[in-house]
């Protein structure tokens, strides 16, 4: 899944004033929720004003995207499309990390030096007085149904945290029936998960430790169908959230509808809540489809797609995955190899057939599907071990490896680069100031090389942000250093201060919006005292 960021709920904040008079108010715009009224007649009053800013989507079904939302009048950037609240939200699934069953945090990564267990539930918790900041009583509940096997789960350590979120959803039948219909609305595609499936077992796994442990009777007693039909929910419609350092699973019924794109023209932000906001990234304009992205923007074509095709059963046929060299970034082709004097550009000769050949663009040359794969899982074993214990000696030779059999934007070689230019200029031995000319030129070659990838395939700054700023801030860091060499030409060296300026200020902007806690506000954070530095 794509990654989402926080905004600042003081960005978003609701004007709590009635829209007529101004008097204080709490009663909001059912529909958008973006405005107050003192009055049911304020509200009516207001309608005609209001009734064009208000919902801006409209629902649309057809046989082929199924249902899905076209922006019904003109969006402007950063406006607000969609906020609201999760139907569900809880520990990441699947997964098998242990959580606190209480705030939510990773065990394994918790600040806490003490762990105990919960009073009732016995399943453990990161220390005593943890509270989850998305909602204080979000284990109350579940916690009720746990406490029944409780003694022997504890006793045998058997957690199976994959069956925590499958829980929370399925709790909502006896909770909250609204909310419960509204899920049970949302595609499981159960159609792709029967007992021939690879999915199949694994969610037997959760039905039998819920069926054996804990709803085994009474007002819990639920089928295999049921709990086949919320994992297929969870895993078609779900989205990673990523809260106050927290990791987690959220589904959202207006968010669920919007269609994939790998150019999308949305972002995503949470409050600390976990409360959604869908955002324009650009203009959308009326009839237009709205959509947003459900894989991982640095994978090439043929990973996106198997993983779209995989996890939410359609194949992508958007503008990126239709080009051969994915707009011309190149960040999927191989090198030809076939004769030692060609060294051309191998590209699929049908983008959206998985099982199409690939063809040179200088010689006659074509390699089969099953090729490419067998080259792809030669190096991914070269970038593994290049990155398991990196050094600028080691990745610059895996490096060149990958050059040799991949185009240099591919997006095998953008992961090793990527860490290559944070060493070089941080590296012990390898300081800014230590770098040779040859060096320095390397390593802004290489983050002008990125930036070009990254400004393509995610060109609003809504996918790879913390990688953007990255290379952004690098880059800036090598034309400061180049400046000071500039003795000789004052003019160079002020073009060179400008640009670093600029680039550090992108840099911030695009970072600004980043949850506290996480590695995108710990990077915002380390770059702003290197503002006062012009």
């Amino acid at each position: 899944m794509a990654k989402c960021v926080q905004i600042n709920s003081k960005d978003l904040e609701i004007n709590s004033h009635c829209a007529v008079c101004g008097v204080s108010a709490n009663s909001k715009c059912a529909a958008c929720t973006l405005v107050v009224y003192c009055s049911k007649k304020h509200q009516k009053d207001h309608w005609k004003q209001h009734k064009n800013e208000c919902v801006s989507y409209e629902l649309q079904i057809d046989s082929i995207l199924g249902r899905h939302l076209i922006a019904k009048r003109t969006i402007n950037p950063t406006d607000i499309i969609i906020q609201e609240e999760p139907l569900v939200i809880g520990p990441k699934f699947p997964t098998s990390e242990p959580i606190c069953i209480k705030c939510l945090q990773n065990l394994k990564r918790s600040k806490s030096t003490v762990e105990s267990l919960c009073e009732k539930c016995l399943w453990p918790i990161c220390g005593t007085g943890c509270i989850s900041s998305i909602n204080p009583n979000i284990h109350e509940d579940e916690c009720n149904v746990l406490e029944k096997g409780a003694e022997t789960i504890a006793k045998n350590n058997d957690y199976m945290y994959d069956a925590l979120t499958p829980l929370k959803c399925l709790l909502l039948q006896f909770r909250d029936k609204n909310k419960w219909n509204r899920l049970m609305e949302l595609e499981s595609h159960m159609e792709y998960r029967g007992p021939e499936s690879e999915i199949y077992e694994e969610i037997n796994s959760v039905y039998n430790y819920l069926r054996n442990n804990y709803l085994n009777g009474g007002e819990f007693e639920v089928s295999s169908d049921l709990i086949h039909k919320i994992c297929g929910i969870l895993d078609v419609n779900s989205l990673d959230v990523q809260v106050a350092g927290l990791e987690l699973t959220g589904i959202y019924p207006t968010v669920s509808k919007l269609e994939h794109n790998c150019l999308p023209n949305t972002g995503i932000s949470f409050d600390k809540y976990g409360r959604i906001y869908v955002y324009a990234a650009r203009k959308i304009v009326k009839g237009e489809h709205i959509n947003t992205m459900y894989t991982n923007a640095l994978w090439g074509t043929r990973e996106r797609r198997a993983h779209l095709l995989s996890t939410k059963y359609f194949k992508c046929k958007c503008k990126r995955c239709s080009d051969a060299t994915e707009l011309g970034t190149n960040l999927s082709t191989i090198v030809c190899n076939v004769k030692d004097f060609c060294k051309g550009n191998l590209t699929p000769i049908h983008p959206l057939d998985d099982s199409s050949k690939w063809e040179c663009d200088r010689c006659p040359t074509t390699v089969s599907s099953d090729k490419i794969d067998a080259i792809l899982t030669e190096l991914n074993y070269v970038v593994d071990k290049a990155l398991q214990n990196p050094s600028i000696n080691s990745l610059e030779n895996a490096l060149s490896k990958l050059e040799k059999r991949v185009h240099s934007n591919h997006y095998l070689c953008f992961n090793v680069k990527h860490t290559l230019i944070q060493m070089y200029g941080h590296s012990m031995g390898y300081k800014h100031s230590m770098l040779t000319d040859d060096l320095l030129k390397r390593k802004s070659e290489l983050c002008r090389d990125m930036f070009f990838v990254l400004n393509i395939i995610d060109p609003l700054y809504t996918r790879l942000n913390i990688y953007t700023s990255v290379v952004l801030y690098e880059l800036h860091l090598v034309l400061l250093e180049s400046a000071v060499r500039m003795t000789d030409n004052k003019a160079e060296s002020k073009g060179m201060r400008d640009e670093a300026k600029v680039l550090l200020s992108k840099a911030l902007d695009i970072l600004k919006n980043e949850p506290e806690g996480s590695p995108g506000f710990k990077l915002l954070q380390a770059y702003k005292p290197s503002s006062t530095t012009f």
